[in-house]
């Protein structure tokens, strides 16, 4: 039974929903359920790369710590995402640490009983590469945004891509932390950059939940060349501090992994944390 339930689900993760029923259940009776909670380590930068992992509840995030402590999030994951193809491609060491963001059940596929499936299987090993290219497109995209977009333009694409439905929304969006962490800046940068979004009437935010208001707006906000609204250009002033330091000449940049800031930034000034 818990292999048909398996395999049902794996019908809703593109890696596997080309296949027939009968073939999901191949995988599905390779599949090991495993659970982690809230904050656990599952995947740790440089171990042996030895599975495939589907998430089948719960969300992860995916991050690189350099040797200062500075952690650099490359993406969030939620149900129905998988991780650790690369591993499953060349065997090499794992490139980077995937930590549970909320409570996750996992399924795990070894290395070995992955690739003599496929080998069975090859509609698999197509799929693969569409999600590899996939993954490569959004790469050179965050590359782009880093080089070429201010703080507000990368917090305008990460809000864009991150919001679904009419109108647009977040119904639970990272916090200033955690965008800082995934756009290579600083809480205090990205809580200002959430203001101007605000001022500017792109967005409207309360609490964790983010409604973009003006979706051409937004997005012309976060295309390489975009210039400030006038509001912010209004706001700015003649000296600030650097990225990566607060006005008190205080590193903000470094991961603090027990602050949960309110996306409206009420927390910089002073209010209770979520």
């Amino acid at each position: 039974m818990l292999v048909h339930r398996l395999a049902d689900f794996l019908a809703s993760v593109p890696l596997f929903s080309r296949l027939s029923t009968d073939e999901r259940r191949g995988f599905a009776a390779l599949a090991r359920e495993q659970r982690y909670p809230r904050g656990a380590l599952i995947v740790r930068q440089g171990d042996p790369g030895d599975a495939l992992y589907v998430l089948r509840s719960g969300s992860v995030k995916v991050a690189i710590v350099g040797d200062d402590g500075r952690e650099v999030i490359l993406d969030t994951l939620g149900q129905g995402a998988h991780f650790g193809e690369l591993a499953l491609i060349d065997g090499r060491p794992r490139s980077a640490h995937v930590v549970a963001v909320d409570p996750a059940v996992l399924l795990v596929l070894r290395r070995e009983d992955f690739r003599r499936e496929v080998e069975r299987q090859t509609r698999v090993a197509w799929a693969l590469l569409e999600e590899l290219s996939r993954r490569l497109r959004d790469a050179d995209e965050k590359i782009t945004a880093l080089v070429l977009l201010d703080v507000p333009g990368r917090v305008a694409r990460l809000l864009l891509d991150r919001a679904t439905g009419t109108p647009p929304t977040i119904e639970r969006a990272p916090t200033h932390e955690t965008m800082a962490q995934m756009i290579g800046a600083s809480r205090e940068t990205v809580s200002r950059a959430m203001r101007e979004l605000q001022d500017a009437g792109l967005i409207e935010v309360e609490r964790r939940m983010v409604r973009v208001v003006d979706q051409e707006g937004l997005a012309r906000r976060g295309r390489p060349g975009a210039t400030p609204s006038r509001a912010a250009r209004g706001a700015a002033r003649p000296a600030e501090a650097p990225e990566d330091v607060d006005s008190n000449g205080v590193d903000t940049d470094v991961i603090d992994t027990d602050v949960d800031d309110d996306v409206t930034g009420a927390s910089d000034a002073g209010a209770g944390d979520e």
